[in-house]
């Protein structure tokens, strides 16, 4: 199964990325684990350098804004809800 974390201290725009991404999963039936990790740890193995921060399967993907649901689901490789 995928997994993909939103990384950040647990701020207002780490909340909003974890929503985008959660809101994205569930509206596309996406059999993935979406996770919210505010470890400086986690962060700091994965090189994160700016937050909030989305990893897909352990790899970094986007850092230092809210992505928009467009961009997420680019990332996901899956096409817009028509």
């Amino acid at each position: 199964m995928q997994r993909i974390e939103v990384l950040g201290p647990g701020c207002s725009r780490c909340k909003e990325t974890f929503r985008v991404v959660q809101h994205v999963v569930e509206t596309a039936g996406l059999q993935v684990e979406v996770v919210k990790d505010d470890s400086i740890e986690r962060m700091m193995a994965l090189g994160l350098m700016a937050t909030p921060g989305v990893a897909i399967d352990g790899k970094v993907v986007l850092s230092g804004r809210i992505p928009k649901a467009e961009e997420v689901r680019k990332l996901l490789g899956i096409s817009a809800a028509v």
